[in-house]
């Protein structure tokens, strides 16, 4: 991607986050309203919507054209869209920018200006119905009910695990999370639940009834059995309503397990023309989804995470010990506006030897100083060293297992750096 259509694209971070959706509907019909042209798996959640996203994309590509749309990315901007097995080609998005960059300068005078988000959205969904995509399995971006993203009308709207995250636009309880997160329910649209706190299940209950929408709180009918959790993956054998299937994927982790049933009961709520057991079970069998709990290296073992919320960091320290049974070194960097102490307060009682660094979001990073003060006397040893790639190679060098863990801005130089894959499957 040229220079100046990179700056141009990354301009309109400045204007934020809108949490609207005005102007996306305007930019939208000014590009011919492109997401009714395929039919969308829409995900929303705290945690693991983009596994989730990823299982139904890779269940659905087994017969049929798919698009899959999540964010942010970890390395490439083009690792945000993709079409069957490729990612968004630069030359595309050059196009899309000399095409429309007339109509997004011209909302600015008669609106406001479109936000990186809501832009980069509208380029995803262009694609995907000029690449003739029959479904689209699509992330959430913030949120659910205001989210640029929330302009599909989707074949199911599936909800994850809600926890905590982004307080200072969703509000400061599960209810009122959980009612912004239900925002993507429609009208006669099945709704796929997996969260079972009972003050989420009452809201987006209550909100799927107003919608006339089907709800599926996969429970006592998804049955798991044999379960087997360990460094090579998740393996169990799962019945449910519609049938068995017999599970195994290289992703690591329990919470693996109400991803893969969140992915399988949302496929089963619609049950899209062409799609068998054997196509979910190979759907499964080769998602990969990097930078959740992945192992990069197994000498020593390194596992990278983007555990950024108590819940994903609580989820991380319970699942570490299917890595190793040693305490790891902790290589971390946060976020400003992310809750610091409280991931680092869980990830305390993993590690005892951290590392602080920074993150690739000059703006937001959180000073690696400031992070180191301010858990003073959770850690045993601490030590600052600002540049992510030397603070890894530290950490590398001190003969125990590594975590790089605390945000996705820090994970991806990681990634980078060990020239791993980035794909959403193998």
């Amino acid at each position: 991607m040229s220079e100046e259509d990179l700056e141009f694209l990354y301009a309109l971070k400045r204007e934020g986050i809108k949490l609207d959706l005005d102007v996306m509907k305007e930019l939208a019909d000014g590009m011919g309203n492109p997401q009714e042209k395929f039919k969308s798996f829409h995900v929303a959640g705290t945690n693991g919507k983009g596994s989730v996203a990823c299982f139904i994309f890779n269940i659905l590509s087994q017969r049929d054209r798919v698009g899959l749309y999540t964010s942010p990315h970890l390395v490439d901007f083009n690792e945000r869209i993709m079409v069957e097995r490729e990612f968004i080609p630069t030359s595309y998005i050059e196009g899309f920018i000399h095409k429309y960059q007339p109509l997004i300068e011209e909302l600015e005078t008669t609106r406001r200006n479109p936000t990186f988000f809501e832009t980069t959205t509208l380029m995803a969904f262009l694609y995907f119905a000029e690449n003739n995509c029959r479904y689209a399995s699509v992330e959430v971006g913030l949120g659910g009910r205001l989210d640029s993203t929330n302009i599909v009308i989707p074949a199911v709207s599936t909800i994850t695990g809600i926890g905590y995250d982004h307080t200072d636009k969703l509000g400061t309880s599960l209810s009122d999370i959980a009612y912004e997160k239900a925002g993507i329910i429609k009208p006669n649209v099945p709704v796929v639940l997996s969260d079972r706190k009972p003050e989420v299940v009452a809201i987006v209950r209550k909100i799927a009834a107003r919608n006339n929408s089907r709800l599926i709180t996969p429970g006592s009918d998804y049955k798991v059995k044999d379960l087997e959790l360990g460094i090579d993956g998740t393996r169990f054998t799962l019945n449910s309503p519609a049938g068995e299937y017999q599970i195994e994927s290289e992703m690591i982790g329990d919470f693996q397990v109400n991803n893969i049933i969140s992915a399988i009961a949302s496929i089963e709520a619609v049950s899209p023309e062409g799609i068998y057991a054997r196509e979910i079970e190979n759907g499964i069998k080769i998602s990969r989804w990097p930078a959740r709990l992945e192992l990069v290296s197994r000498n020593p073992p390194v596992v990278l995470d983007c555990a950024h919320n108590p819940h994903a960091a609580g989820a991380l320290v319970r699942n570490w010990k299917t890595i190793s049974a040693e305490k790891p070194v902790l290589v971390t960097g946060m976020l400003k506006d992310k809750d610091i102490m409280g991931v680092m307060s869980k990830l305390s009682t993993l590690s005892e030897d951290v590392i602080f660094t920074t993150p690739d979001e000059p703006e937001r990073a959180s000073d690696p100083e400031y992070m180191q003060m301010i858990t003073q006397g959770m850690f045993r040893k601490t030590k600052v060293i600002r540049d992510p790639v030397e603070a890894y190679l530290a950490a590398r060098n001190m003969g125990k297992p590594v975590l790089v863990a605390g945000s996705m801005y820090l994970v991806g130089i990681i990634k980078k750096f060990e020239h791993a894959d980035m794909r959403p499957f193998k």
